[in-house]
């Protein structure tokens, strides 16, 4: 084998590591030896001469020759070639089993089948898309995402990946949201959902509001006020505009009695 310029060994392992994941050998044997390598030399740690030779073997051969069915990981990669979705990474995932030759579960087949025809209504347009209320609906669900705390959404991260979903897709950066997503985004935000479609406080309402004269570590009292908003959306939950004593405050302690 001739002999090879660090440089040129480096950019090789680089451009057959990317070959090996596009077609889904990422997590193959040989794939996390480029990565050990490329790591290696970048750090400067050039690789002894037998890594040398087992890395060169690896860049002459290329990516294996694929042991699945043909027709179908064609399917595969015809998904893959769809813009914008979200689930090409699984889609890469079963591709690398089939072309090792391994057979999907019943379970992922399944999965991989309902990918496959995802992308295809994706690509020919009759892929599922909201009405008109329900886009609203998500807009409202939506924007009730900064009420929520980090720690909430670590314990919910179906719900925090509905709801980044959802962000991505109304912002027209994803072009498809599926019933899944949207159904997990308002089981995710029903409560404080409920509230801004069922204000507490209508605008014009009477309301009390419970105020800190000298800053929260002051007794509190409540004031009478009328209520100038409708419920708004904020990271300390949700929030009412108030006009009190002539003056507009923003509170998220409306009661409708003093007591």
């Amino acid at each position: 084998m001739a002999r090879k310029s660090q440089a040129i060994r480096l950019q090789q392992s680089i451009d057959t590591l990317e070959a090996y994941t596009v077609s889904g050998l990422g997590n193959a044997s040989q794939a996390r030896f480029m990565i050990d390598m490329i790591a290696r030399i970048k750090r400067g740690r050039y690789p002894s001469k037998r890594q040398r030779e087992w890395l060169d073997s690896i860049i002459e051969e290329g990516v294996p020759t694929s042991k699945g069915d043909p027709e179908y990981i064609a399917k595969i990669d015809e998904a893959l070639t769809t813009e914008g979705i979200d689930f090409s990474q699984i889609l890469t995932e079963f591709r690398g089993k089939l072309v090792r030759g391994w057979d999907l579960s019943e379970k992922q087949k399944a999965w991989c089948d309902s990918l496959i025809i995802k992308a295809a209504g994706i690509r020919d347009g009759s892929f599922w898309r909201p009405d008109a209320e329900l886009t609203e609906r998500i807009k409202l669900a939506a924007s009730l995402e900064p009420c929520y705390s980090a720690s909430f959404w670590d314990t919910h991260p179906g719900g925090h990946r509905a709801m980044n979903k959802a962000i991505l897709w109304l912002d027209k950066r994803q072009p498809t949201i599926d019933e899944y997503t949207v159904e997990k985004l308002f089981k995710s935000v029903k409560g404080k959902l409920r509230e801004l479609e069922n204000p507490k406080f209508e605008i014009g309402s009477l309301a009390y509001c419970e105020i800190f004269p000298n800053g929260m570590s002051s007794r509190s009292t409540k004031m009478s006020g009328i209520v100038v908003s409708a419920p708004i959306p904020t990271r300390h939950g949700i929030s009412y505009e108030i006009l009190v004593n002539g003056e507009i405050l923003s509170s998220t302690r409306l009661s409708k009695r003093r007591s």
